[in-house]
């Protein structure tokens, strides 16, 4: 069919075409940012509805920012992202009673993931080609001291954990750590459970899940009596 044409609907509503699914399914394809968006909110809704957070009138305690959050927050400061944890009910000191948030940041062509832990107070960056960026986390720091002013935000308390990624072996496969990573965090799996050689495998499960539409059957992490990716 052509590049352009929609495949499937998404569970919140957006079409996906051959295009966006190919670059997830390609071996050594860069993903494009609908990929990334679609999978992340695919699981947030796997923990909300496990965590029995699902209800219209419930604060969620999972969200994922898109892939546009950061990059304004870095280049325009937080008045440009003011609304955007209001828009998900998440603003102000709700934030704190949230357990993931999940930011993909995109910084010289390259995926990388922050999870913030509001009520844990804590803060992670994989990064599946070095180490954690110090730079990244004080970017989203701003965005913290934003959303919780000065009162409810203290430095003290807050704590940025060695977070250990797997390390990926080509220039074209971070976007695939990324939503890896999320989705071992995501099911309480170590990160390090997998690497560069399950690539192609994860890129097909993921079109998979998205063209089921989530996390769900014999697409769940726990069907099958083992959690696995």
């Amino acid at each position: 069919m052509p590049a352009n044409r929609n495949v499937v609907t998404t569970r919140s509503g957006h079409p996906l075409t051959k295009k966006s699914l190919a670059t997830c399914y390609t071996p050594r394809e860069w993903l494009n940012d609908e990929i990334i968006n679609e999978y992340l909110d695919v699981i947030v809704d796997y923990l909300r509805r496990k965590n029995n957070n699902y209800g219209r009138h419930d604060t969620p305690r999972f969200h994922a920012f898109s892939s546009f959050f950061f990059s304004q927050l870095r280049d325009k400061g937080y008045e440009k992202v003011a609304r955007w944890a209001k828009k998900a009910k998440i603003g102000g000191s709700l934030l704190l009673d949230v357990d993931t948030v999940f930011v993909p940041v995109h910084n010289h062509q390259h995926w990388t993931l922050v999870v913030v832990h509001p009520s844990e107070r804590s803060i992670e960056h994989f990064d599946s080609l070095g180490a954690r960026s110090l730079r990244h986390i004080e970017v989203v720091k701003t965005w913290l001291r934003g959303e919780l002013g000065p009162r409810g935000y203290v430095e003290e308390e807050w704590r940025v954990l060695p977070s250990l990624s797997p390390q990926q072996d080509n220039g074209s496969d971070c976007g695939v750590f990324l939503l890896s990573t999320a989705k071992a965090v995501a099911i309480g799996l170590e990160p390090l459970s997998y690497g560069a050689a399950d690539a192609v495998q994860l890129r097909r499960k993921m079109v998979a899940e998205l063209m089921a539409g989530g996390l769900e059957g014999e697409f769940d992490p726990l069907s099958g009596g083992e959690v696995l990716l």
